[in-house]
């Protein structure tokens, strides 16, 4: 035999050990059970191609290295198969010297088996072969039978002890698979020779081999997907790759696994030359046949499938509509038409898509941008999506809002009525339209409440769409333009009266000056006529309120010191307010203030009565400013007796007094006086000790 099947045979085995070796001691140790598998293959397909050789060799009549090969291959196979069982399913690292235990003692069985060791030789003799072993063999039998032990309790352990189906599956296709190769290569391959002393059913060695990895592999694979990266690669080839692959292993290997074998156990050979000649013509034969095959199928398979392929890269690209050329009429012809079909519909349906895309992308603008608070909750009540207009009107944010009830986010508390009310319209109507007031962070807002149903069938309601507008500030213009024509047809009567009162007013005050001034009274009639000329005087009073009320206020600014306009107010008041003993406080200081002096003297004058007539003995107001932007702000607070609860919300009504003696007109002059210097007048708050009105006018640029 060629020195070089020596050569060949060592090195194959010892790249095999090395190999073993480094996936069990390398660091990817999570690859560990796909590596195995690939490493038994491969000496699997070796072991094959060794009795590949083993038939070409048959003219030769010393077999001794290829049968040093065989068993080389078979202990190598068994040993990864023995680690393969260990790891598999879930890896775990195996102990260090259970490793050496395995490893040691089949290294030195290799070393044994090439330096004739354990087989004397192998020849062929009377058209048998024969083998002769020395005394040492059966300590190669008894290890791989101690191997094939040791694999099966491992995997029968772990189909007891596993509760998963699909695992316990796996490991009985394993077990399964070990038993049929590497007991039926044990048996015809290794004992029956070493009994007999020649080899008769060895052929059915790499046969029992085929069987068992080709189920074990493709039910492993197909079905329970235990090799998920190897497949990955075998399903990146193309289809020209995959039908060459088959051609080129596939076909050689079944021709010298399953063909030549059993010629050679039912028909036997006589001439070894004949018999080499026929091995050469049926190996080359197959393959040159399968090759031919192969350029076919790619020819009428592979050829309109890279069309397909191109084509559809196309589509994917967005060029729908396009179609591919076929002549055919079997089952490819037919999946280019469905494939020409397809192409079309999706032209047909991107156009469509694109429009209702334009129509949804509108859509979903207007709801994000739209003015009106919107919410839609699905058929529980529960939250599915809002814009931000609805978010600033709960004041909540849209993460604690989606899919949270609707009756938490905006009807809880005082609101459930609210609630109820609505899904009793819903119920009755299945639409709801109406106004309501809700409350948040002590904010009152006046919302115009809208909901409808929708739904993505016919009669079947999947949720509801709520649009709410807000309306506080409407209603607020609408509070005050009824206000103000109530004031305005107030103000007319209001003038009628006053003006057809002053001039017979005026006349009775003539007259009883002159009969006071030309009468001889007594001392009751002149308390009366001064209590006539009193009445008068606030009947005058009342009359110039009323006009100047009734008139439009017709300012005129000019710019003065804020202090020394707080001081001469002051001076108007020294001498009543040295009664009560009532003080002053001026905290502003050089100020300038743009407004018209008399008109706000006015309204300064009419604050300081009032907080000198709410006042006890000491009482006392302070009057401060401040700045904000281009407004200027003053305070007057007072330690009065605080205005009641009841009326704060009308003390700037005309003609609304808690006075005995009052006209009801100081405040409502003085709000008008500041509306027509575009400022505001309000009270902040007010309790018994302590009330603050506040007075904004805007400055332009004229604050300094």
């Amino acid at each position: 035999m060629p020195f070089y099947i020596n050569q060949i045979s060592i090195i194959v085995t010892i790249l095999a050990s090395v190999g073993l070796i480094y996936i069990l001691y390398s660091r990817g140790f999570e690859r560990v059970i796909t590596r195995l598998f690939v490493l038994t293959l491969i000496l699997i397909i070796g072991y094959i191609i060794s009795h590949a050789i083993h038939f070409m060799m048959v003219i030769d009549n010393d077999l001794t290295l290829l049968d040093q090969a065989c068993h080389s291959f078979l202990l190598l196979i068994l040993v990864a198969l023995t680690f393969f069982s260990y790891y598999f399913p879930h890896e775990r690292r195996m102990n260090v010297f259970l490793k050496i235990f395995i490893l040691l003692p089949s290294l030195i069985l290799l070393f044994m088996l090439w330096y004739g060791k354990l087989i004397i030789d192998s020849h062929l003799h009377a058209m048998q072969f024969e083998a002769h072993y020395t005394k040492y063999y059966p300590l190669f039998l008894s290890w791989y039978v101690l191997l094939l032990l040791l694999n099966a309790v491992w995997l029968i352990r772990k189909i007891f002890s596993t509760k998963n189906q699909d695992i316990k599956k796996q490991l009985l296709l394993l077990l399964t698979g070990v038993i049929i190769t590497n007991f039926t290569a044990f048996l015809v391959g290794l004992y029956l020779p070493w009994m007999m002393g020649f080899y008769y059913l060895v052929e059915l060695s790499p046969l029992a081999f085929l069987v068992g990895i080709i189920s074990f592999t493709t039910i492993a694979v197909g079905k329970y997907n235990m090799f998920p990266m190897a497949l990955n690669k075998l399903h990146s080839f193309s289809v020209t790759k995959k039908t060459i692959f088959a051609a080129l292993i596939i076909v050689p290997i079944i021709v010298i696994t399953i063909q030549l074998p059993l010629i050679r156990l039912f028909f036997g050979f006589e001439d070894t030359t004949e018999w080499q000649k026929y091995f050469i013509i049926s190996f080359f034969g197959g393959l040159i046949v399968s090759v031919s095959m192969t350029f076919m199928i790619v020819k009428l398979i592979a050829e309109p499938l890279k069309k397909l392929k191109d084509k559809a890269l196309e589509i994917k690209k967005g060029n729908y509509g396009i179609k591919v050329d076929s002549t055919s009429n079997d089952e490819i012809g037919e999946l280019v038409e469905t494939f020409n079909d397809m192409s079309i519909t999706l032209e047909k349906d991107s156009i469509e898509l694109k429009q209702k895309e334009k129509r949804i992308s509108m859509l979903l603008t207007a709801f994000e941008t739209s003015n009106a608070a919107i919410a839609i909750v699905d058929s529980k009540n529960r939250v599915i999506e809002v814009n931000d207009k609805f978010t600033k009107i709960v004041e909540l944010p849209k993460n604690e809002i989606i899919q949270s009830p609707i009756k938490d986010v905006q009807f809880s508390g005082n609101l459930n009525r609210e609630y109820e009310k609505i899904q009793n319209a819903l119920k009755q109507n299945e639409t709801f339209e109406g106004e309501m007031i809700i409350h948040v962070n002590g904010k009152s807002r006046t919302i115009l409440l809208t909901v409808t149903p929708f739904g993505y069938k016919d009669n079947d309601i999947d949720g509801y769409l709520m649009v709410e507008v807000d309306i506080t500030e409407l209603k607020g213009l609408e509070l005050k333009l009824a206000e103000s024509e109530k004031l305005a047809a107030l103000g007319k009567m209001a003038a009628i009266l006053a003006h057809e009162i002053k001039t017979p007013l005026t006349s009775i005050k003539m007259n009883s000056d002159i009969l006071y001034e030309s009468l001889e009274l007594n001392s009751d009639d002149q308390t009366s006529f001064q209590i006539i000329k009193k009445e008068i005087e606030r009947l005058n009073h009342l009359v110039k309120d009323v006009l100047q009320f009734s008139r439009k206020i017709d300012v005129v600014k000019t710019e003065f010191n804020l202090y020394s306009f707080v001081e001469e107010v002051f001076s108007n008041m020294k001498i009543k307010a040295t009664k009560k003993n009532f003080r002053m406080i001026n905290k502003n200081n050089d100020k300038m203030l743009f407004a018209d002096f008399d008109k706000l003297k006015q309204v300064f004058i009419n604050l300081l009565e009032n907080a000198y007539e709410a006042a006890a003995d000491n009482g006392q107001i302070i009057i401060s400013s401040t700045i904000s932007e281009n407004n200027i702000i003053v305070n007057f607070e007072d330690n009065g007796n605080g205005i009641n609860d009841e009326i704060r919300s009308k003390i700037f009504e005309p003609f609304y007094t808690s006075k005995a003696s009052g006209t009801g007109l100081g405040l409502a002059v003085s709000k008008k006086i500041i509306e027509e210097h575009n400022g505001n007048i309000s009270l902040l708050y007010s309790e018994p000790g302590s009330t603050v009105f506040e007075i904004s006018i805007p400055q332009k640029n004229k604050i300094s």
